[in-house]
């Protein structure tokens, strides 16, 4: 990640790699995070091709209690368990 180069000269220096480090990785976990959202809402509209899913990206609905939505989440542990290890197969 610090050097997407690897084996190869590079004009710049290990420093200014290291400094770049910090971006690569945002870079890296916001792209590996969207293809795993993109990949689950999928999963959502195969089930249910008709539903809207725009509001999801609002977040939380407007009338859940935070303790509602803790619930929920911790329900979807298992299942979230499940679709990552379907994805690694």
């Amino acid at each position: 990640m610090v050097d997407p180069q690897e084996g190869t000269s590079s004009s710049k220096s290990l420093v200014e790699r290291l400094e770049e480090a910090p971006r690569k990785i945002l870079d890296y976990l916001s792209a590996t995070t969207k293809n795993y959202i993109a990949h689950l809402l999928g999963i959502v509209k195969s089930y249910l091709p008709q539903h809207n899913l725009a509001p999801i990206a609002l977040g939380i609905a407007s009338g859940c209690p935070d303790e509602d939505f803790l619930r929920y989440r911790d329900e979807a542990v298992p299942i979230v368990e499940e679709i990552i290890k379907n994805l690694a197969e």
